[in-house]
C-alpha cells in the first residue's frame, strides 16, 4: 500500500516521504487486466481531473483510454481483441 502522513507527522517522517517522492517513487501507481469494451479502474487517488497512464506489460496490447472519471473510479476502453495487463500511474 502507500504511506500517508498525519497531520502531527515529525521532521523525519516529511521528510522520508519527500525524499522518496524525489527518487521517484511515488504512491500512485497500479496494476489492471484489462478486457475488450470497457473496464472499471477502482482506486481511491482516482479524480475528476485525474489524469492515468498506462504501461503495457507485453508487446502487442493496443493503447487503452480512458471514457470517464470520478471520485474513486474510471471507465478504461480497450479496443484489443485479447484481454491485456497493464502498469498505471495516477496524476491529479
Amino acid at each position: 500500500m502507500y504511506r500517508k502522513l498525519s497531520n502531527t507527522a515529525t521532521q523525519r517522517e516529511i521528510a522520508e516521504v519527500v525524499n522518496r517522492i524525489l527518487d521517484g517513487g511515488i504512491n500512485s501507481i497500479g496494476e489492471i487486466r484489462l478486457y475488450p469494451g470497457v473496464n472499471e479502474l477502482l482506486n481511491e487517488r482516482l479524480g475528476y481531473d485525474s489524469v492515468i497512464l498506462f504501461s503495457a506489460k507485453s508487446a502487442g496490447a493496443f493503447l487503452p483510454y480512458t471514457v470517464s472519471r470520478e471520485k474513486g473510479k474510471a471507465s478504461i476502453g480497450y479496443d484489443g481483441e485479447n484481454n491485456s495487463d497493464f502498469y498505471y500511474v495516477i496524476f491529479g
